[in-house]
């Protein structure tokens, strides 16, 4: 849940500055939807690339992907990922 959280200040942060994810990609040649990853799971270049577009360093943005000192943590933990469900999981939901 903090890692929504995370994401939906940040998200709110960008609406309110009329930034798109799609238009901090361009601004900093990265690949289509590296930035709207990198709000849910660990990719420091779009973290980096967020940041600059608020004005602010990564780890402020995101405390669960670095320690108080604000290095980035390596390895991250498993909770800073999305859990994907299975093929039986999505094959039990097509079903129902």
């Amino acid at each position: 849940m903090k890692n929504r959280d995370e994401a939906a200040k940040i998200r709110n942060a960008l609406f309110r500055k009329r930034i798109t994810l799609a238009s901090i990609d361009r601004a900093n040649n990265l690949p289509t939807a590296t930035a709207c990853n990198a709000l849910y799971e660990p990719y420091e270049a779009g973290e980096v690339a967020i940041a600059k577009a608020l004005g602010k360093q990564p780890h402020e943005l995101w405390p669960s992907r670095y320690d108080k000192g604000g290095v980035r943590l390596s390895p991250q933990p498993a909770k800073n990922y999305r859990k994907r469900s299975t093929t039986s999981q999505r094959q039990k939901t097509e079903a129902a």
